[in-house]
């Protein structure tokens, strides 16, 4: 009956010293890079893995294929909506990347979903286990965006070039128009002319007079 309290109590101890060793190793990954596109433009986001001690991950990244074309950054075969990221660490400091390069081909959020299917230790003994992360992108149509954009332009430019006339201009332009109707005569001048023309004309008329 010692000998098994004994047993007992061993067991117990080295659960708690060595807890870490045997547990304790874990990773993370995330998922950073860019959050909206063009259409027709390129998009990269970077997978990064970190632990310590990361020796090995194989992971999956989803993602809709008719909004996104994958390019490169990992493994796919056709373009299925899914890349393989795959890699062995070449270093001890804890971290493995991919960077993952896509075009635009369809409007809309896409989700970017990563499912870690194995990690190991820099020994390839231990896992350290299987995190999981996702992002979304928002495509959109570049067209439509241009279009705004000139139409914008356009109205601010029609403001501008509106000008509205002052009280001055209108007065003088009033006042041309005036002056067009009347063509071109001044009427003090005619008066003028009438009252000499008469003044000549009782003139004329007392000298025949005389002569009689």
């Amino acid at each position: 009956m010692k000998k098994i309290t004994g047993l007992i109590i061993a067991a117990a101890l080295l659960s708690l010293i060595f807890p870490a060793a045997v547990f304790g190793a874990s990773s993370s990954v995330s998922i950073s890079g860019g959050s909206s596109v063009k259409m027709g433009d390129t998009v990269t986001v970077t997978v990064t893995y970190k632990g310590s001690s990361l020796g090995y991950v194989n992971g999956q990244l989803t993602y809709d294929n008719s909004r996104l074309e994958y390019l490169s950054g990992g493994s796919s075969q056709g373009d299925a909506g899914l890349v393989e990221l795959k890699n062995y660490a070449d270093n001890a400091d804890g971290k493995l990347s991919f960077k993952v390069k896509f075009r635009a081909v369809g409007t809309g959020s896409v989700a970017l979903n990563l499912e870690t299917l194995e990690t190991q230790n820099l020994d390839g003994d231990q896992s350290m286990g299987t995190p999981s992360a996702s992002k979304t992108i928002k495509v959109t149509d570049a067209e439509r965006t241009e279009t705004t954009t000139e139409e914008v332009t356009s109205e601010e430019t029609s403001s501008e070039e509106t000008i509205i006339p002052t009280s001055e201009e209108t007065s003088t332009d009033s006042q041309e128009q005036q002056k067009t109707d009347g063509g071109g005569i001044s009427y003090p001048l005619m008066s003028v002319i009438a009252a000499v023309l008469i003044v000549l004309i009782v003139l004329i008329a007392v000298k025949l007079r005389k002569r009689k």
